[in-house]
């Protein structure tokens, strides 16, 4: 599997591009904002996005859809129902941004669930916490955290649908997977899940470790 990170948007949120190697289909995973540039990126590789996948609904994770939709009408977009709000805009910091529910071919997610994407089988870990539907996807040898884990640090729990509880809940869950993997989370920069449970105080308290 290659993976290739673009950091997009004025919240540098990281973009995810998984694909077997060479050209072909691929997923995306949390495509920020800067749809022009993910496009770019996508030609520049000779890749076709077989699905979009999101972490969680929060708008700095999902900004490019539209863009996408726009060149690939039928793009699935997947996302845990708990993050799919009734209203099609939000307004946050002085503007109004598109929530998930304005997009097209909406698929959802649920705990366990295992799908098959360009060729890649991914896991989705329901890790509710930082929001009521945030979700960890395990493909290979890679966890993309989302805003649940991040090297040294976790999710915020104080935004609308945060909880503590859910939140140290789901980081014992990612601390007792079996192994290693590496942590590909949605800012900042990837580390390890043996790292993080050495070194993070909130993944370590939450496990006990």
């Amino acid at each position: 599997m290659e993976i290739r990170c673009m950091v997009a948007g004025d919240f540098f949120t990281n973009c995810y591009i998984a694909w077997g190697g060479g050209p072909g289909p691929a997923v995306l995973i949390d495509p920020a904002d800067d749809a022009p540039g993910l496009l770019r990126l996508l030609d520049s590789l000779e890749l076709t996005p077989e699905a979009v996948l999101l972490t969680h609904g929060h708008y700095d994770h999902i900004l490019a859809v539209p863009g996408l939709q726009k060149r690939w009408p039928d793009l699935p977009v997947y996302c845990h129902p708990l993050d799919v709000p009734q209203a099609l805009t939000e307004r946050d910091m002085g503007r109004t941004w598109p929530t998930v529910a304005s997009f097209a071919n909406l698929r959802p997610l649920a705990g366990g669930q295992e799908l098959t994407l360009a060729g890649l089988a991914f896991r989705v870990l329901h890790t509710p916490g930082h929001t009521p539907g945030s979700v960890v996807f395990q493909a290979g040898d890679a966890l993309f955290t989302g805003d649940t884990l991040f090297h040294g640090d976790i999710g915020r729990t104080d935004f609308p649908g945060g909880d503590d509880r859910q939140m140290n809940a789901s980081l014992a869950k990612l601390a007792a997977l079996e192994g290693d993997f590496r942590v590909l989370p949605g800012h900042e920069e990837d580390s390890t899940l043996e790292e993080e449970r050495r070194g993070n105080p909130w993944l370590r308290a939450a496990a006990g470790l």
